[in-house]
C-alpha cells in the first residue's frame, strides 16, 4: 500500500486527502494496475488525468480510453511481478 501512495506522490504530486478516488485506489493492485497504467501515461507525456478514469475498468477499457496498443500495455505489465498486497487501509485514513 505504501508503494502506491509513494509512487503517486513522487510522479503526480498526489495528495490522498484531496483525491476523490482515495481510499478506493488502495483496492487496485499496485504492480498490475496502478504502476503499469501510470507508467504508460508518463511515457505518453500525459500526466494531467483523472486518476479514477485511469484505474476503473478493464485493461482493454484503459487502452481504448487512452489510445494505447493492448500488446504494448501487456508487455509493460509483464515487467512488473504480481505482488500480493496486505490491507493497510487504516494507516492512510485520518481519524482511525
Amino acid at each position: 500500500m505504501e508503494a502506491k501512495i509513494s509512487f503517486l506522490r513522487e510522479n503526480f504530486n498526489f495528495k490522498p486527502e484531496k483525491e476523490n478516488v482515495f481510499p478506493l485506489l488502495l483496492h487496485f493492485n499496485y504492480s498490475q494496475i496502478v504502476k503499469p497504467r501510470c507508467l504508460m501515461l508518463i511515457a505518453a507525456k500525459n500526466v494531467d488525468f483523472d486518476l479514477a478514469e485511469v484505474l476503473k475498468g478493464t485493461d482493454e477499457d484503459f487502452c481504448k480510453k487512452f489510445n494505447f496498443d493492448m500488446k504494448l500495455f501487456t508487455e509493460e505489465k509483464r515487467k512488473h511481478k504480481l505482488v500480493v498486497e496486505e490491507d493497510k487501509l487504516w494507516a492512510y485514513v485520518p481519524g482511525i
